[in-house]
C-alpha cells in the first residue's frame, strides 16, 4: 500500500487525504489505520491530538516509508500532460509536495484552459472569471489562488479578465466646465455636506464619497466618466478625511494616483477640526499610528503652524486621532453660512 507523502517527515491528515485521493472519510480512516499498523505512518503526540471527527484520526502523522519514486514520476507525467503550454512547469515539478496541496485548484484551472469552447476568448470581470473556473466568485483577492497563479507564471491578462473599481459616488449641484471638487472620506460627512449644498451652502460644486481606501480604486472612473469637469484641468480637487495617519496616507496615495491632476487637503476643514477639538476628550483612541513619518505628516499638513503640527504629532504618538465627524452639521452650516 502506497504512503501519501514522498519524503520522510510530518504531514497533516488533510495533506495525506488529498494525496491518497480518498474523500470518503470512513474509507480514508481504514486506509490510515492500515498504514499505521504496517509501520508506514506514526501519529504525532501518540495520537492524542485528534482531528475531531468520528472515528478520530491524529491531526498529523510522521511518514516512515521512503520516497516513492514511481508516484513522483506519475505526478511529473501529470504536470507535463495537463499543463497548457503557457504554464510554467518548473516550480511544481521540483516541489511535488506543494503540487499535491494545490492540485485540486490547478487541475480545475488546467481543465478550464483546455476547454473546447475556449471561454478565455471572452473577456470577463475578475470575480466572473473565478466563478466560471472554480464556482467560487470571491477568489480574485485570495492569497492562495494568487500564489498558485504566480507559480504558474499566469496573470490576470492570461485569464482575460478586467478589474472592477469601486462604485464612483458623487453629487454635483452645478453643470459647468470646471468644478471645485471635494473628496470626503466618511459617509456621514458626505451626506451632511450634500444636504447643505442642496440648501445653497458651501464653496464646493461637487462632492465625491471616498469610502476610506476604496477611493484609490473608484477614482479610476474619472478617466472614463461622462462628466468632463472631472477631467478638466481647471477643476480643483480637495480631500477631507479623519485626522490620523491612515486618512493622511490615503490622501498621499491619492495624490500620486491622480497625477498629473493636482489635489490638496481642504485646509479650512482641518483647521476647523483642530479648533473644534477644544478639549482632550475630543481626541479618540486609535490603533498604533506609525505608518507615516513626521516629514510626510508635515508635507500633507503644510498649512498648519509649527505649534499645531507639534500638537498633531504629539496626539499621534499617543495613538489618538480626530474623526472628521467632529465638523458636524451645525459647525459646517456656520462655516458655510
Amino acid at each position: 500500500m502506497a504512503v501519501a507523502g514522498f519524503e520522510k517527515g510530518i504531514k497533516t491528515v488533510e495533506t495525506l487525504q488529498k494525496a491518497l485521493g480518498i474523500y470518503d472519510y470512513h474509507e480514508f480512516h481504514k486506509t490510515i489505520s492500515a498504514l499505521v499498523a504496517e509501520g508506514k505512518l506514526k501519529p504525532t503526540k501518540d495520537g492524542k491530538d485528534t482531528n475531531g471527527k468520528q472515528p478520530p484520526l491524529a491531526k498529523k502523522y510522521r511518514v516512515i516509508e521512503e520516497r516513492r519514486q514511481d508516484l513522483g514520476d506519475d505526478l511529473i507525467r501529470e504536470i507535463e500532460m495537463n499543463f497548457p503550454l503557457i504554464y510554467n512547469r518548473s516550480y511544481y515539478k521540483s516541489h511535488l509536495e506543494q503540487y499535491l496541496d494545490d492540485r485540486d485548484w490547478i487541475l480545475k484551472l488546467c481543465a478550464y484552459h483546455n476547454r473546447a469552447d475556449c471561454p478565455l476568448l471572452d473577456e470577463m470581470s475578475i470575480n466572473e472569471r473565478f466563478y466560471d473556473i472554480f464556482k467560487l466568485e470571491k477568489l480574485g483577492s485570495d492569497t492562495r489562488i494568487r500564489s498558485i497563479l504566480r507559480k504558474l507564471s499566469i496573470d490576470l491578462t492570461d485569464l482575460n479578465c478586467y478589474k472592477t473599481p469601486e462604485p464612483f459616488i458623487y453629487y454635483s449641484n452645478k453643470e459647468m466646465n470646471a468644478h471645485k471638487i471635494l473628496i470626503i472620506e466618511n459617509k456621514d460627512t458626505w451626506y451632511t455636506m450634500r444636504k447643505l449644498m442642496n440648501e445653497g451652502f458651501g464653496p464646493f460644486d461637487t462632492i465625491i464619497y471616498g469610502e476610506g481606501k476604496k477611493i484609490l480604486s473608484s477614482i479610476e472612473e474619472i478617466e472614463v466618466h461622462q462628466k468632463e469637469y472631472f477631467r478638466d484641468s481647471l477643476s480643483e480637487y480637495f480631500y477631507f478625511g479623519d485626522l490620523d495617519d491612515e486618512g493622511l496616507n490615503i490622501f498621499l496615495m491619492l495624490k500620486e494616483k491622480m497625477k498629473p491632476m493636482e489635489i490638496s487637503l481642504w485646509e479650512h476643514g482641518y483647521k476647523t477640526m483642530l479648533k473644534a477639538a477644544c478639549a482632550p476628550e475630543y481626541w479618540r483612541k486609535y490603533k498604533i499610528q506609525r505608518s507615516l513619518s513626521r516629514h510626510q505628516v508635515e508635507s500633507a499638513l503644510h498649512f498648519l503652524s509649527e505649534t499645531e503640527l507639534d500638537n498633531v504629532m504629539h496626539r499621534f504618538s499617543e495613538n489618538l486621532y480626530l474623526p472628521q465627524e467632529i465638523v458636524n452639521h451645525r459647525i459646517l452650516r456656520k462655516m458655510w453660512g
